[in-house]
């Protein structure tokens, strides 16, 4: 059962259920305090492992290692009893699924955002020598002052809701300084629209659920760029890596 639950919160985690598979899991995790503790932990492993695993070297070391582990804690012919602490035990006990995961899951979507995750620079056509508030929000997202152009950005777009460029660069800010369901939601009204960023917005939907590690949500948007627009090539060499 344990073994279960480990493997559960792996596809839970690496977006490798459907919709009714994840609702399910998330019913159960209201209730299951072990699952909500393995969530956890895995988001933990999970995001050291994202950081530290810089090269095949790295993979394949860690690889030996999980298997040893694997092998010494899980052999079916002579159980062992091992005293550990909770945390060492969670490791052991994920190191099956970890082999596997690397394997299968690819924990090193960490790189694959940083390579793909590439909003265009922010270009406001020159009106005169007087520089304006859009002319500083654009310094400020160019210049990747996050904080500080959000701020520009959210005066902006409260001034101004219908300018879709305002609106696309808002949002991409607002992913970036964690206030992620703000963000798709203001992207994906603007998705819905006909304006010139309309891809892109998807494009920058798709890179959210990325950096969360949800493969399918990453490809579901990635499918609805369409062939030649600004974001096509990138997003079919990400579907293939994915």
């Amino acid at each position: 059962m344990t073994e279960d639950k480990i493997l559960w919160t792996a596809q839970y985690v690496e977006g490798d259920l459907n919709e009714a598979e994840r609702l399910e899991f998330e019913n159960f995790l209201t209730e299951d305090e072990e699952l909500k503790q393995y969530l956890a932990d895995y988001y933990d492993i999970h995001s050291n492992l994202e950081m530290e695993l810089a090269d095949d070297a790295d993979r394949n070391a860690l690889l030996g290692t999980l298997q040893s582990l694997n092998k010494e804690h899980f052999t079916a012919e002579q159980p062992k009893v091992v005293r550990l602490s909770s945390y060492l035990r969670w490791v052991s006990g994920m190191a099956a699924v970890l082999v596997l995961g690397m394997l299968i899951w690819a924990p090193w979507k960490g790189d694959l955002y940083e390579q793909f995750n590439t909003a265009p620079q922010m270009n406001v056509a020159e009106r005169g020598a007087e520089k304006t508030d859009l002319d500083e929000a654009a310094t400020l997202f160019n210049a990747k002052k996050y904080n500080e152009a959000k701020v520009a950005l959210a005066k902006l777009n409260n001034t101004d809701p219908q300018n879709a460029m305002v609106a696309y660069y808002y949002g991409v800010i607002l992913m970036e300084t964690n206030e992620v369901a703000k963000g798709r939601l203001l992207l994906e009204d603007l998705f819905k629209g006909e304006s010139v960023y309309k891809y892109d917005a998807a494009y920058a939907v798709a890179m959210s659920y990325l950096k969360e590690g949800k493969k399918a949500d990453t490809k579901f948007w990635l499918e609805k760029i369409p062939d030649g627009t600004v974001q096509y090539e990138n997003a079919q060499q990400l579907l293939k890596k994915l």
